[in-house]
């Protein structure tokens, strides 16, 4: 680094991109989450959570009560960085039963099946030693309806979890865009949830509801949602961890589904919550690296992380490797296509009750356009590139030097390195002003 100037690594795939800024011209906030330390011996911990969990008894003495002869457990796809390679022979390893005896469930939710290659790096030797199955929200004859929810949503679950005597969840948690964090039930509703459940989960006005948004799971109506649609067939143990920058475990939080996701929450709360005093111009953000940055579907999320605190009409500068393209699966691309502009678009989103594959993706990328320019760093392709409905950028440096010119003055900027790892809140949201 040149001296008096400022470097900031954004993740940028498995790697990073690094932002050499002269302070002269960029006045810049670096916002990253508050990291506890990694545990140092994250096996031993695992075990100690599932041996005095949260809110219930301990996992071995579940199982001894239960006897069970089948178990299912619903673990994150690939898009997800579970450790699930520990956590998974942990929670076996308390049950009493043989491999044979158990199912590991992908939750894909809409997304593709996890292949070979990426079950093996998920699972590691575990992945030979169970029966795992990839699972297909659009496979009817492999979907049980297990009743409706409150506002009438018909939840349909993955038969192998309907049929297990006994049924557990894993889970990262970290902020979300719309449940406000991830793990908990959302491994079971949408993970391994039925298409038309899936549908009714993402509605238009419920993803549009202000309350469907980052950091608060009490209040969150999709939040509530998951967790009521759930309990018509629930997990009788989850297994939940946080993770730093570097996907080391920092906690570990285990038992029941409700308690356990809360104290989970709790803690990823205080990591990743940053108040700001002010909008800012320009918001540069990653989308936190692979394997979150696969894709522009995902990238979506490092987008609506930095819509929070850029000012009306400012510009979204987000770095995301999507080297899985836009995906091409779903119909996340066809939506980006459509030949409608963004207005026109969204108002049919808002405006009927059948909710299309992927919609909500769409529906929350139009939300942000609406308020500032958004321009990717990416390595799409130039034809997934002209389906985007965003603008492009092949130097990230250029591109805020461009910014900066435009601004005529030291431009303000921040910068969210790890994308939406960090939950920046203007301070007047944060005092409830």
């Amino acid at each position: 680094m040149n001296s008096g100037r400022m470097r900031v690594d954004i993740a940028f795939g498995q790697a990073a991109l690094p932002l050499d800024l002269d302070p002269e011209r960029f006045d810049a906030r670096v916002l990253l989450p508050h990291d506890p330390p990694a545990l140092a011996d994250p096996v031993a911990a695992i075990g100690a959570a599932l041996d005095a969990p949260i809110g219930c008894a301990p996992l071995a003495a579940i199982a001894r009560a239960r006897q069970p002869r089948s178990v299912a457990i619903a673990i994150a796809d690939h898009t997800r960085p579970v450790p699930d390679h520990l956590i998974v022979p942990a929670l076996v390893e308390r049950l009493g039963v043989p491999d044979a005896a158990v199912t590991i469930l992908i939750g894909t939710g809409t997304h593709r099946g996890s292949t070979a290659a990426e079950i093996e790096r998920i699972l590691g030797p575990a992945a030979k030693r169970f029966r795992v199955i990839n699972h297909d929200c659009h496979d009817d004859a492999n979907l049980v309806h297990v009743g409706d929810s409150s506002c009438g949503g018909a939840c349909w679950l993955n038969r192998a979890w309907v049929d297990a005597d006994l049924r557990l969840a894993t889970g990262f948690i970290e902020p979300h865009f719309f449940a406000g964090f991830s793990g908990g039930t959302k491994a079971v509703v949408p993970g391994i949830a039925g298409f038309a459940t899936v549908q009714h989960f993402h509605r238009a006005k419920l993803i549009a509801h202000p309350g469907t948004t980052w950091g608060d799971q009490r209040a969150n109506p999709l939040q509530r949602l998951t967790r009521e649609m759930t309990a018509l067939c629930p997990a009788q143990f989850i297994a939940n961890v946080t993770l730093d920058g570097a996907k080391r475990i920092t906690g570990v939080f285990a038992g029941d589904a409700t308690r356990a996701h809360d104290a989970g929450c709790a803690a990823a709360l205080q990591e990743a919550f940053v108040t700001v005093e002010r909008t800012y111009p320009v918001v540069v953000t990653s989308n936190s690296g692979y394997p979150l940055d696969q894709n522009f579907y995902q990238t979506v999320k490092g987008i609506s992380a930095a819509a929070r605190i850029v000012a009306p009409g400012g510009t979204i500068l987000v770095a995301a490797e999507c080297r899985a393209g836009l995906p091409g699966e779903g119909e996340f691309g066809q939506l980006l296509a459509d030949a409608r502009g963004d207005e026109a678009l969204l108002a049919e989103f808002m405006a009927t009750e059948r909710t299309r594959l992927d919609q909500w993706q769409v529906q929350t990328l139009l939300q942000c356009a609406k308020k500032a320019r958004i321009i990717l760093h990416s390595r799409l392709s130039p034809s997934d590139r002209a389906r985007t409905r965003v603008e492009h950028s092949d130097d990230l440096v250029a591109t805020l030097a461009e910014l900066q010119r435009a601004h005529g003055a030291r431009l303000p900027i921040a910068i969210l390195p790890r994308g939406p790892l960090t939950i920046p809140t203007l301070a007047a949201t944060a005092r409830g002003g």
